[in-house]
Order: C-alpha cells, then structure tokens, then sequence
C-alpha cells in the first residue's frame, strides 16, 4: 500500500481524470492507514515472537539441558601374500564428550564429562593403548549481576587402565596418576557459548597409588607425578583459570575449546600447569561423523621420554601433544 501511495502522490492534477478524480483522493486517504495497519501488524509480530521467546526461556527455568557427542571409529587392514610388506592391524577408538547444564533464578549449575578409550593391535601382539581418559567437571555458581556468577568449581581427572613405554614397563594406572581440584572463584558468563572461570584459591590432589611406578626406590624425595615416595597423595593449593568457547561454524560444523591454568603456590609457582583441548565435529548424517580431536599439555611434575643432543632417552618434563582423527559412527544427544 504504502507503494500505492508513494505513485499517487507523484501524479499532478492534471494528469487525474476528472471523473476518477473522487476515487484517487480517497485512496490519497485511505491507503496510509492501510500501510499504517501494515507497520503495526509487523510490530505485534515482532513483539509476539519476542514474547514467545522470552515465555521458551522461562519454561526451561529450572529444567536440565543437556548435550553430547558419542562417536566409535574402527580400522582395519587385513595382508594375505602383500609383496609389498606389512602387518594385519585391528584399532579402534571410543570418545563421549556430554554435557548437562540446570539454571532457575539467579542459580546455575554446569557440568561436563569427557570419556575416551582406543587401542591397537599388530598381527599376534599384545594390544596397546593408543587412547585413555576420565574427565568430570561440575560448576556451580550464583549470578551477582553482569554475567558475573560468584562460583564453585570440582575436577576430577584419571584413567581407565594401566599405560606402558616404549619398553613396556609400566608408567601410568588408574589413579596413578589422578587429580581432584576444588575452588571458589568468579565465573563470567556472558552466554552460552563462553565462560571464563578465575580462582585466586584452588585446592588440588595429586593421586598416586601404584607402587610400582616408583620402581621399587627408597630415595624419600623421589617424585612420580608430583607425590613423594611412600605417599600416595600430594595436596597443592594456587590459582586456577578455566576457558571454554563453543560454536556452530557452519550447519554441519561444531568446535569446541577450553583450557586450564594452574600455579601451585606451595611449590614452584613459576611453573603453570596447562591443559589446551579442542574438538572439532563435521557431521555428514545424523549417525556419521568425522571428528579431530586435540590435546595439549604441560606439567612440571609429568616426565615425558625426552631425546637429548646424542639420541639418548633422558626423561623429564616437556610439552605433550595428541591429536585424533576418525571418521565413523557419530551420535549426538
């Protein structure tokens, strides 16, 4: 209408027949209160859909949300008389990466869990792992205004079995090493998709409790993981700062970071323990999926088989790297 109107008014007068003359100058009248019925209808509209949105907010007050990806990626190769070489391997990887977040009020509470377990098998050999981890996080906090939540954060991190070198002998179980942490802080939220956590006063437990990772020593300040020799606990108290950034790139595309930082002011707190991981998902279907998967760390207290100038192995601490791509079975809750 508000068309109709606009090419009416560029007419002269002249130009108008005398005898439609009483038409056009009703239609000079009419037609902007229909345009102005169309601007108002718009705006009921945008206000109605406003509203529904704000009443879809509402009704999720006080109701779980909850997320994940599950995926299952297999390989296989099989050799029968290959002049080229080779060897018959079987290998697979399992990964859960969930979430499930409560908010009513002022009151948030959220929560993830990281599960991850892969192995490998050459021909007759004993299967290795290639893949193991446990990671629970939970967050509760209460917001004080600004996307500022005053909170409380509790970490749990180990893994499922025992872990071997090069040379097999044993180096990591379960609980050995394990961490807890447990802190108090400020959490900046400003929506769904970041949060920053920062605590100046953090608590955390070093676990250690297979023997034999210290190789039978009585040295008393012999240290695996940070726990001396004969205990089987190390306490550790510092500050503590956790990022997390999630987004939808694409419509079948989601990437996933987040990163720990932790300085323990009892010992060496020029030291940072880092923890830096990332997830990427490219779905093709709702059950395939690739994914590649990151994870990076550093601990002071972690020895790592380091190589020196000659080619000698001479442990101690250093940068770990993983990365892991598969493509397979993908389900997303």
């Amino acid at each position: 209408m508000s068309v109709i109107v606009n090419e009416l008014r560029q007419l002269k007068p002249k130009q108008l027949p005398m005898r439609f003359s009483p038409l056009f100058l009703s239609l000079l009248f009419v037609a902007p209160a229909f345009a102005q019925d169309d601007i108002d209808a718009k705006a009921r509209d945008a206000a109605a859909a406003a509203a529904q949105a704000r009443h879809a907010s509402d009704s999720l007050d006080g109701q779980w949300r909850r997320s994940g990806v599950f995926s299952l990626n297999m390989s296989q190769v099989s050799l029968t008389n290959w002049a080229a070489g080779g060897f018959n391997t079987v290998s697979g990887i399992a990964m859960f990466n969930g979430a499930a977040n409560w908010k009513k009020g002022k009151r948030a509470w959220d929560n993830s869990l990281v599960l991850a377990f892969g192995g490998q098998q050459i021909e007759d050999t004993d299967p290795v792992k290639t893949d193991d981890r446990i990671e629970l996080n939970s967050k509760y906090g209460y917001d004080i205004g600004n996307h500022w939540y005053l909170a409380g954060v509790f970490q749990f991190r180990t893994q499922f079995t025992e872990g071997f070198d090069a040379n097999f002998n044993r180096i990591s179980n379960f609980l050995a090493p394990g961490y807890t942490l447990l802190g108090v802080g400020m959490d900046y939220k400003p929506n769904d998709n970041f949060t920053a956590f920062v605590s100046p006063a953090t608590a955390r437990m070093v676990i250690v409790t297979d023997e034999k990772l210290f190789g039978g020593s009585t040295d008393p300040e012999l240290r695996v993981f940070g726990v001396k020799n004969g205990n089987t606990t190390e306490l550790e108290a510092g500050g503590y700062v956790r990022l997390m950034y999630k987004t939808e790139l694409a419509k079948n595309i989601t990437f996933m970071t987040r990163g720990d930082l932790f300085s323990n002011y009892l010992r060496n707190p020029q030291n940072i323990d880092v923890t830096w991981e990332t997830l990427w998902t490219f779905k093709v279907n709702d059950w395939f999926a690739a994914t590649f998967n990151t994870l990076l760390l550093y601990d002071h207290d972690t020895d790592v088989p380091r190589k020196d100038a000659d080619g000698n192995i001479d442990p101690g601490p250093g940068t770990q790297f993983k990365q892991t791509l598969g493509i397979g079975l993908t389900w997303k809750l």
